[in-house]
C-alpha cells in the first residue's frame, strides 16, 4: 500500500466511522427532512467555511476561486445529496435506503470509467460485489412494503454522492473542503424556505447542534480528503462502513433490535474490507520488492 493510498484509506475511513451514529441522531432529532436539513447545513457549513478561513489565513479567497466550475458543481450537488438523504429516510424504510445505497460503488466505478477513465482493479470490483450482497442481507429483513418516491430520493442521493466522491478524485489538486462548507450553507439557504420549524426538546436540540457542530463538519472534511488520495469506488465502499455500523448505534441506545439479517450482512461487509485492504497492501508491496 503505497504512501498516498494509506493515507486516502484511513482520512476516508476516519470519516465513515465518524458518520456512523448519524442515523441514531437523525432518530433522536425527529424532524421534518427540511428543518433538519436547515439545522444541520447551517452549523456544519459555518464550523467548515470558518475553519478552512482560519486554516488558510491569507489564502482563503484564493483557494474560493480556484474551486472554479468543478467546485461549484460539487456545492450543487452537496446541497442537493443532503436534502436528498433527509428525505429518503422520510419517505421510505432505512432498509430501502440501504439496499439503494448499497449500489454506490458501482455507481462510483462506472462514473469514475466514463468521466475521467480511471481504471478499476479486479480486487475492488470483486470487493464492491462482496459488499453489495452484505447489505443486500442486511436490509433483506424488512423489503415487504416499497415506497417508490423514497426509493428514488435514496437512489439519487447514491448517484449525487458517487459523482461527488468521482469529481474530487478526479480533480485532486483542487481543495473540495470549502466546496462542502459552502455546499451546506446552500443547504440550509433551500432548506429555509421549506423547514417546518417545530418546537424541539433538549434531546432534539443536542443531536442537531451536535451533528451540526461536530459530527458533520468533521466527517464531511475527511470524507472530502479521501478521495483526493483514493479510487472514488474504493472511497464509496469504505463509507458503506456508516450503512453498515449506523443500525448497532440505534439499537445499543434506542434498543431497536436490527434482526440476524444486520448482523450477517454487516459481518460480511466488515470481512470483505479487511479482505480487500490486505490484497490491496500484499499488491503494493510486490510493485515495491520487484
Amino acid at each position: 500500500m503505497s504512501g498516498e493510498h494509506r493515507k486516502g484509506f484511513w482520512l476516508t475511513l476516519g470519516g465513515a466511522l465518524v458518520f456512523t451514529p448519524d442515523a441514531l441522531l437523525i432518530r433522536l432529532t425527529g424532524v421534518d427532512p427540511f428543518t433538519l436539513a436547515f439545522g444541520r447545513g447551517l452549523l456544519g457549513g459555518i464550523v467548515i467555511v470558518v475553519g478552512f478561513a482560519l486554516y488558510a489565513r491569507g489564502e482563503f479567497f484564493g483557494a474560493i476561486r480556484n474551486l472554479g466550475r468543478w467546485g461549484a458543481l460539487v456545492c450543487v450537488l452537496q446541497a442537493a445529496c443532503s436534502i436528498t438523504f433527509y428525505a429518503a429516510f422520510s419517505y421510505t424504510s432505512v432498509a430501502n435506503v440501504l439496499v439503494i445505497f448499497a449500489c454506490m460503488p458501482l455507481i462510483a466505478a462506472v462514473l469514475s470509467k466514463v468521466i475521467f477513465g480511471e481504471e478499476i482493479s479486479s480486487a475492488t470490483r470483486w470487493a464492491i460485489l462482496g459488499a453489495a450482497l452484505g447489505l443486500i442481507i442486511v436490509a433483506s429483513g424488512s423489503l415487504g412494503s416499497i415506497q417508490w418516491f423514497g426509493d428514488s430520493l435514496a437512489l439519487l442521493n447514491a448517484v449525487l454522492l458517487a459523482l461527488i466522491f468521482t469529481i474530487i478524485r478526479g480533480r485532486r489538486e483542487i481543495n473540495m473542503i470549502p466546496a462542502a462548507g459552502i455546499g451546506l450553507l446552500l443547504t440550509a439557504l433551500v432548506a429555509t424556505i421549506f423547514a417546518q420549524y417545530p418546537v424541539m426538546d433538549y434531546i432534539q436540540w443536542f443531536s442537531l447542534v451536535f451533528a451540526g457542530l461536530v459530527l458533520l463538519p468533521l466527517g464531511l472534511v475527511l470524507m472530502t480528503l479521501g478521495p483526493r488520495y483514493l479510487p472514488a469506488p474504493e472511497v464509496a465502499m469504505i463509507s458503506l462502513l456508516e450503512a453498515v455500523l449506523g443500525p448497532l448505534w440505534v439499537w445499543w441506545v434506542i434498543g431497536e433490535n436490527p434482526g440476524w439479517q444486520s448482523i450477517a450482512g454487516g459481518s460480511i461487509v466488515i470481512a470483505v474490507l479487511m479482505v480487500h485492504s490486505a490484497v490491496r497492501l500484499r499488491s503494493e508491496g510486490h510493485k515495491v520488492t520487484r
